[in-house]
């Protein structure tokens, strides 16, 4: 019986393999990756830094007569400048003058600067100066408005239920039907227009006296810690107290909480040695015998 041999699998794999194949039709296997995530490393030191070089307003910029044509406080964030001729709030975190010379040198600005000198009597201050016109009866009313709500602790929401119930109880009224004041424009109105002019009236009634005393105590407003400072004093009528500033603290400390204070009285030209007393809660970080902000 003859018995053919047959090639094994193992002899097929054999030849199969040691033949040669075309570099066309060669497999590329790629090369071998990991998954690797780049993040980027952010130290309390980096951030440390990157805080420090954080600009803010300086009130001292209002004494340039060119920048005081143009140039406002933002009184809602430091960070932040005003523009009365663009009609515009600018951040000035990166460089303080270096951004607002920036924006002094926009098209946008230097357009609206050649309008105003060209049409001096379309200003809003000069406007102002005309007492018997519609827009400042409309002015006078919506400021009005905003005082009563914010006299009476009522919200900008509910402030502009009551201007729009005010405007269907008088449709004949041309000033009333004018009124445009919701709720933001009732907290720029309240923030930009009457607290700076009250505060103003504040502090020059504290020039005239010899000694004040400053209160303050720290509550969280969503994530941010607010402070407000407080000043009392006595005047020719009796005892006057009134908000100086509004202050969002970061870090509650007694260095910190100092710094700002001393801050505020400067900003406001108020000397420090006519503080008398401290007015806070009896935390030792206020009130402690070492280190504190009355120590």
């Amino acid at each position: 019986m003859e018995i053919s041999n047959l090639p094994s699998s193992s002899n097929n794999y054999v030849s199969k393999s040691s033949e040669t194949v075309p570099v066309d039709k060669a497999i590329s296997l790629p090369p071998k990756t990991t998954n690797t995530i780049i993040a980027k490393i952010s130290s309390p030191s980096a951030s440390r830094i990157n805080k420090r070089y954080q600009s803010k307003f300086k009130k001292e910029w209002l004494s340039n007569s060119y920048f005081s044509t143009f140039l406002r406080e933002c009184k809602t964030d430091q960070t932040k400048a005003v523009c009365v001729t663009c009609n515009i709030q600018f951040s000035i975190l990166n460089s303080g003058v270096g951004d607002i010379n920036h924006h002094v040198q926009t098209k946008k600005h230097q357009d609206r600067t050649k309008s105003a000198e060209a049409n001096p009597s379309n200003r809003i201050y000069s406007t102002f100066n005309i007492t018997t016109t519609e827009l400042n009866k409309l002015c006078a009313v919506e400021g009005a408005m905003v005082f009563h709500t914010v006299k009476h602790s009522h919200s900008y929401i509910s402030h502009g239920c009551t201007i729009d119930t005010i405007k269907k109880c008088f449709p004949d009224s041309s000033t009333v039907k004018n009124i445009t004041c919701d709720r933001t424009k009732a907290r720029e109105i309240a923030c930009n227009v009457l607290a700076p002019s009250l505060t103003d009236y504040i502090v020059a009634e504290l020039k005239n006296v010899s000694s004040f005393s400053i209160c303050y105590d720290a509550s969280n407003k969503g994530n941010a810690k607010m402070v407000p400072i407080v000043v009392q004093f006595f005047s020719k009528t009796g005892v006057k107290h009134g908000i100086l500033e509004f202050i969002e603290q970061m870090h509650e400390s007694a260095d910190a909480l100092f710094k700002n204070i001393k801050y505020v009285l400067e900003a406001n030209e108020l000397k420090l040695n006519q503080l008398v007393s401290l007015g806070s809660d009896n935390t030792n970080v206020n009130v402690g015998n070492h280190h504190s902000v009355f120590a």
